[in-house]
């Protein structure tokens, strides 16, 4: 990636808060400014909700959590609902950055699976509510691969990758990326290990020469096109992809992976608190919470949308693991001062991908005979 599309994300992202708090003040009409990972929410139901209350919903989307962790710090303050995941609630809440939930105003609250209650990161549930959670896997174009990936191992193996030039993408997420290299060394994703981490470090830097992406949105449209073979991707994202495309294909890794816990949350800046209060009470009605999970294919946190899932949805391990799978999966903790050695690894890596970006098309353009020859021979 180019260096300054981090400086130059960061401004449109304060244009865009200052726009969501001029449209507020002066359409004059209810308005819910959801700032959101992308593809995370079924825009029937935003439509829905307009319709039985009169208040629109502006959507805006982010890449990662420090992404969205960023804006906040940098002063954007237009942001009436956030869903960051489970470690960036607890930093956010050290911050003094949320509102107490009014659980008074919320009745549906009550569907929450008691599994999600009283989390960790906030043990009384005072500052969030859980919504949906998923994983972090591999992707692969099963049509185009002799081989496919079984392991982290695989995936930042070079000799694995020879003759993918460009055709392998990376998430745009310091804490996945790092968490997927560090479990190829058999650490842990929280690691706070110099040694492991410079040993990540290296994983990641030797897979440079492959990565035709790093990126957490495009990607998916990249592996329909069949400009990418290869992606480090969200399971949700990957399971609708399937659908139109069943060559793609998506594996938790045999050392395990990541999973996160995505929350609503109220900015304590929030210009529409009480919006927001009815905004979670409605995508927590048991039928409107299904539907945003059949939609998106996460697995949801509301025990009795659950019930109402189809039951091949609530049989694929991609979408609800096992025991045994989830014994070798690991959530987000937040690392502290640590987090800044995160960092500096990630903007070292980005700074020497440089820029990585192909855009969908480009697959007409790449040398074909230097692509994996020997795959179909």
């Amino acid at each position: 990636m180019k260096k300054t599309l981090g400086s130059i994300a960061l401004l449109g992202g304060l244009v865009a808060s200052v726009f969501f708090l001029r449209r507020g003040a002066d359409e004059g009409g209810r308005v819910l400014n959801l700032y959101i990972w992308a593809n995370y929410i079924d825009p029937t139901v935003l439509q829905q909700f307009k319709q039985e209350t009169g208040i629109e919903v502006v959507e805006e989307n982010f890449s990662s959590n420090e992404e969205m962790e960023g804006k906040l710090k940098a002063g954007a303050s237009g942001y009436d609902l956030i869903t960051p995941s489970d470690y960036m609630v607890k930093r956010l809440i050290q911050a003094g950055r949320l509102a107490s939930i009014p659980k008074e105003d919320i009745p549906n609250l009550k569907h929450l699976n008691p599994r999600f209650q009283n989390m960790t990161y906030d043990p009384k549930g005072q500052y969030s509510v859980p919504y949906m959670w998923g994983s972090a896997g591999i992707a692969y174009n099963s049509a185009k691969l002799s081989r496919p990936p079984e392991s982290w191992k695989d995936f930042f193996d070079p000799s694995f990758l020879q003759g993918l030039e460009r055709r392998v993408s990376l998430l745009d997420d310091p804490r996945e990326v790092l968490g997927a290299a560090l479990k190829a060394e058999g650490a842990s994703i929280n690691s706070k290990d110099t040694t492991q981490l410079e040993a990540a470090k290296a994983r990641l830097l030797a897979t440079l020469p492959h990565l035709g992406r790093i990126d957490s949105n495009s990607y998916k449209d990249l592996l329909a096109s069949g400009d990418l073979w290869l992606a480090h991707g969200y399971s949700g994202d990957v399971l609708r992809l399937q659908a139109t495309h069943p060559d793609i294909k998506f594996i938790a890794p045999s050392e395990g992976s990541t999973y996160a816990i995505d929350n609503l949350v109220i900015p304590l800046s929030a210009p529409h608190k009480k919006e927001a209060a009815l905004f979670i009470d409605f995508i927590m009605r048991p039928e409107i919470n299904a539907r945003i999970a059949q939609s998106i294919h996460f697995a949801t946190t509301n025990d009795a949308a659950q019930r109402l899932l189809p039951p091949e949805m609530l049989r694929n391990p991609n979408i609800y693991p096992s025991d045994e799978a989830m014994a070798r999966f690991e959530g987000f903790e937040d690392l502290g001062d640590r987090a800044q050695l995160y960092d500096a690894i990630w903007t070292e890596v980005k700074a020497a991908a440089g820029d990585v970006t192909i855009e969908e098309g480009q697959d007409a353009e790449l040398d074909k005979t230097a692509v994996q020859k020997d795959l179909k021979e």
